[in-house]
């Protein structure tokens, strides 16, 4: 297990030990306090790598954080969260939803899109898993983009926030033996929670409307978009019937989840699209024109409105990505270990 902990007990200024609180916070988040809010001599951030996850503990005062656009983009992080706070309530914001989460939920959300928590005095504690260690979980592969989970309505939800906790807290006396064996069921208890968002867990109608059970994952759903990602610039819905062998309407239900096919496929474009911009070669950013034609759109205009409605910022305004001298180490560490995930 290798940690990185962020303890303010030394700093004896209020207004100091805010501005180190909020620094510890990055690079995943920036950060904001309320106007009446005094993070404690207390307050503790401490982020585990356990190997196939990272786990995060923040214990301090209100707090009002958000992934910008821009960070988004820079970063090109694949992985998802789920984060369960105590006392609530917790209010997320995102593009295309909005809720509230008390105590007990579980927060899931994506960190390849901007999204913004106004979160209360109080602890949460958060687990980061790549998205590639949970989409086989999943009857079509298609990972929830966000979400509130209710524990006082789901019975595996309140289990696994239980165990978060109860995770954080026996960290410090766990044996290195003892972590072999409690990360892989931290992992088992993800992918079911993940699972049961997509929905995958209950009763599905087939087109006569008998029930179908979906009891696990759905090969060919994963074939499709592992195609996809393989062919992502040229691949087109005749292409994908012809590969598969499938009716239409078979290929659009695998995608009913994420907003259908031609949606999916947008998406996979401009996340690649994302990543050249983010780390081009050889230090060049790419030719708008080119890079369009590589990732699959018709033309540069074309492109540059899909990026800025998916984004919210234009391809121009992606900085590369560079290993920055002002980072703390700590926070070098932490991208790196989350891209090992």
């Amino acid at each position: 297990m290798r940690v990185l902990e962020h303890r303010f007990a030394h700093i004896p200024q209020e207004a100091r030990r805010g501005r180190a609180w909020l620094a510890g916070l990055q690079p995943l988040f920036d950060g904001a306090l309320p106007a009446d809010a005094v993070v404690p001599e207390d307050a503790l951030l401490s982020y585990h790598h356990l190997g196939a996850i990272v786990l995060a503990v923040e214990r301090g005062s209100a707090r009002i954080v958000a992934r910008t656009p821009q960070r988004v983009v820079a970063q090109m992080l694949d992985h998802v969260v789920l984060r369960v706070h105590s006392p609530g309530p917790v209010q997320v914001e995102a593009a295309d939803w909005a809720d509230r989460a008390g105590s007990g939920d579980l927060v899931l959300f994506d960190l390849a899109q901007p999204v913004r928590l106004a979160i209360p005095a109080g602890t949460s504690v958060t687990v980061v898993v790549a998205r590639r260690r949970l989409v086989d979980a999943i009857a079509d592969g298609s990972v929830p983009r966000g979400q509130v989970l209710r524990g006082r309505r789901e019975p595996l939800v309140r289990l696994l926030s239980g165990h978060l906790r109860d995770l954080a807290d026996t960290l410090g006396a766990a044996t290195p033996a003892q972590l072999t064996e409690l990360v892989p069921a931290t992992l088992a208890l993800c992918r079911i929670a993940v699972a049961a968002a997509a929905g995958h867990d209950r009763d599905q109608k087939s087109d006569d409307g008998s029930a179908v059970a979906r009891d696990g994952p759905n090969p060919l759903g994963l074939a499709v978009r592992r195609y996809i990602e393989a062919h992502v610039a040229t691949v087109d819905v005749p292409a994908l019937r012809g590969q598969f062998g499938l009716s239409r309407s078979a290929l659009y239900h695998l995608f009913t989840d994420a907003g259908g096919v031609h949606a999916y496929i947008r998406r996979r474009r401009l996340a690649r699209a994302a990543r050249e911009l983010a780390e081009p070669g050889l230090g060049r950013r790419p030719k708008l024109a080119r890079l369009a034609h590589e990732c699959g759109f018709s033309g540069p205009q074309v492109f540059s409105r899909a990026f800025r409605r998916q984004f919210g910022i234009s391809p121009m305004q992606v900085e590369p990505r560079r290993v920055s001298s002002a980072a703390g180490s700590s926070e070098r560490a932490l991208l790196a270990w989350l891209r090992e995930l």
